[in-house]
């Protein structure tokens, strides 16, 4: 995405001149409006359709899991209640229940809850009784009961996409706390570099086999970025290898939030920063973090 280059005029110069008057521009045709709004809905629910694509995409992702189930440990102890927001298919539920903990897991996806009812099934039965599935939405869920601690794993609030739908999710958060519990989640730490990268482009190419057709495929990514909503349209292309067969595309929409701005948000709600990191390592939020982790409390 380019940039408008600065001025080149002295400012002294500049200061002499009188301003022109700038052409009024007609207000943007409200179908794009919509169309836009379109393209973000469908990028918060084409990446979660393919349930066991998603699972074998996401398959070597544990350091996030390792960070959730010490916080958890720290937390609560052998044993207490969480609820997860936006779980999916169980990647951190799972091992927080065989852990000791009971887990009431949030999800909207269709795909993700089937997949992740299919996986408590499978859990031993001393596990089974731990997990709770629930059908629900971010900004408007509700659940029996108050908890002491409440995560949200893997940029799941990047799918709030303005201020007002985080401020909606958080302040259901701070009403299914206890005294004293905690809410925790990341996102990532925004990567000027990669938003502003050229969107014609493609990157990340990589070879893998589809785990349900056992096809050999080509994954390579391109996305748009714009810095007024901060939201950024991810494109996940799948090719096969061999040229045989269609191509598809999955859209992917996340906002970005910088630090300053999540820390207003989060006290916005009622909630303030008792401790951040920069990785699931627990280690500092600097310039070269990839990720903001952030442990609340009301």
């Amino acid at each position: 995405m380019s940039r408008k280059p600065a001025s080149r005029t002295p400012r002294a110069h500049r200061a002499l001149r009188a301003p022109r008057p700038s052409p009024a521009k007609p207000p943007a045709p409200r179908w794009l409006d919509d169309l836009a709004d379109d393209l973000v809905d469908a990028g918060s629910r084409e990446h979660y359709r393919d349930a066991a694509l998603y699972d074998y995409e996401y398959r070597r992702r544990r350091a996030d899991v390792t960070f959730y189930r010490q916080l958890a440990r720290q937390r609560l102890g052998e044993s207490g209640s969480i609820l997860e927001l936006g779980a999916g298919t169980g990647r951190v539920t799972l091992p927080l229940a065989r852990d000791g903990h009971h887990i009431v897991a949030v999800d909207q996806s269709p795909a993700m809850l089937r997949r992740l009812r299919e996986r408590v099934d499978a859990e031993r039965a001393a596990v089974r009784p731990r997990l709770t599935v629930v059908e629900g939405d971010l900004r408007t869920f509700r659940v029996r009961g108050r908890f002491p601690l409440v995560i949200a794993a893997f940029n799941v609030l990047e799918h709030l996409y303005t201020r007002s739908e985080l401020d909606a999710c958080l302040r259901q958060v701070v009403a299914h706390l206890e005294p004293g519990g905690a809410f925790v989640f990341d996102v990532q730490l925004p990567d000027l570099a990669w938003l502003l990268r050229d969107p014609t482009k493609r990157w990340a190419k990589t070879r893998f086999t589809d785990p349900t057709t056992g096809r050999a495929m080509f994954y390579s990514t391109s996305h748009d970025y714009d810095p007024v909503s901060q939201i950024v349209m991810i494109r996940l292309y799948y090719d096969p290898v061999d040229g045989v067969g269609p191509s598809h595309v999955v859209k992917l929409s996340q906002r970005k939030f910088f630090p300053a701005e999540l820390e207003a948000l989060v006290a916005h709600a009622g909630l303030r920063v008792v401790a951040r990191y920069g990785d699931f390592g627990f280690g500092p939020l600097d310039a070269s973090a990839d990720s903001q982790v952030l442990v609340c409390e009301v």
